[in-house]
């Protein structure tokens, strides 16, 4: 069963009935929604490599071509390499020259934190400010007391630590900043997130920290901590998500996240929760030589990526604001969509 929403519909039958006997363009949402109904097959085998969080379904994609477009495969590389056409995450290969780059799915910068009896462990910018400049060095600090009255925080050293590089980091270092209106700096630190030292304060991403089990801290992103926290969580980073200004630029996807843009709320939830905004995007890049293979191979899989198959990862997938652009950008060329589809 597709996994659609009432206002996607909508969009769609507003679409139709706008169509005139010249038959303009049909808007991304329109198409999206439709190719949802179809497959988009051409002959021959594209390589996918895919970082270690998605590579988990990519069997599964396999299978799900060879049963749905015959003469059509897309084959899972180890790593990325001169000969794989399609490249999701990083590190890419040195040598693609992409002439479409789309995001693919989302993630998110997060923070974990390890404390013994304590499941969810709340700090803003300013108590993290602080723990990179070793103004606060334990958990039983009264500032973090009050960002956490739920629960008696330890007599425990504060360790640190950080899996990401400085471009990698530049979510969360930008949200903070924000928050702070200043320029914060994350400090050095060397605690890994896999020992899970107690007292542990570990900056990682969402998907690592999902696959771990791992507790992630909440932000407190104003002066009340009830109404104004924000915990990492598939709905709020969602909603982040659609706060991303989006531009087509020969063929190619390019997001400016804009966090003063009203935040949309995830499908099945009325109300926006309050936006997640140490957002991060996965991107897809088509490499080489423009092809229409691998063009269809990449639009099935962002097809895909609506019907569920990224639930099965610790990624989350795109919000259909993006979505519909990244399918727009790769299906340059390749035969679109009728009103009137056939059928699966």
């Amino acid at each position: 069963m597709f996994s659609r929403s009432a206002k996607t519909f909508a969009l769609v039958i507003a679409g139709m009935l706008s169509l005139s006997a010249c038959n303009p363009p049909m808007p991304p949402e329109v198409l999206a929604t439709l190719a949802e109904q179809t497959y988009t097959c051409e002959l021959g085998d594209t390589q996918l490599s895919a970082p270690e969080e998605i590579a988990a379904v990519a069997v599964d994609w396999q299978t799900s071509v060879a049963a749905n477009c015959e003469g059509m495969s897309i084959s899972p590389a180890a790593e990325p390499s001169a000969q794989v056409e399609l490249q999701i995450g990083d590190p890419i290969d040195a040598s693609c020259v992409a002439y479409s780059t789309v995001p693919f799915a989302a993630d998110a910068v997060v923070f974990t934190a390890n404390l013994d009896g304590i499941s969810n462990v709340n700090l803003n910018a300013t108590a993290l400010e602080q723990i990179f400049k070793g103004e606060i060095s334990n958990w039983n600090d009264s500032l973090l007391a009050e960002l956490n009255p739920g629960f008696e925080m330890p007599d425990l050293p504060i360790s640190y630590g950080s899996l990401l590089s400085a471009e990698s980091a530049k979510p969360m270092t930008d949200w903070l900043s924000r928050l702070a209106k200043h320029d914060v700096a994350f400090a050095g630190g060397n605690t890994a997130i896999d020992s899970l030292d107690a007292g542990s304060l570990v900056l990682t991403t969402y998907s690592k920290a999902t696959a771990i089990g791992i507790t992630m801290v909440g932000i407190v992103a104003g002066s009340n901590v009830e109404k104004d926290l924000v915990v990492p969580d598939m709905s709020t980073i969602s909603t982040g998500a659609t706060q991303f200004k989006i531009k087509n630029n020969a063929g190619s996807i390019e997001l400016t996240f804009d966090a003063k843009s009203k935040p949309i709320a995830p499908v099945g939830i009325d109300v926006a929760p309050n936006p997640y905004q140490a957002v991060s995007i996965t991107n897809m890049r088509l490499c080489g030589v423009d092809s229409l293979k691998t063009r269809a191979a990449a639009r099935y899989l962002l097809r895909q990526d609506s019907q569920g198959s990224l639930g099965l990862t610790t990624m989350i997938a795109l919000p259909e604001t993006l979505r519909v652009e990244a399918l727009a950008a790769v299906s340059v060329g390749l035969p679109m969509p009728s009103l009137a589809p056939e059928g699966n």
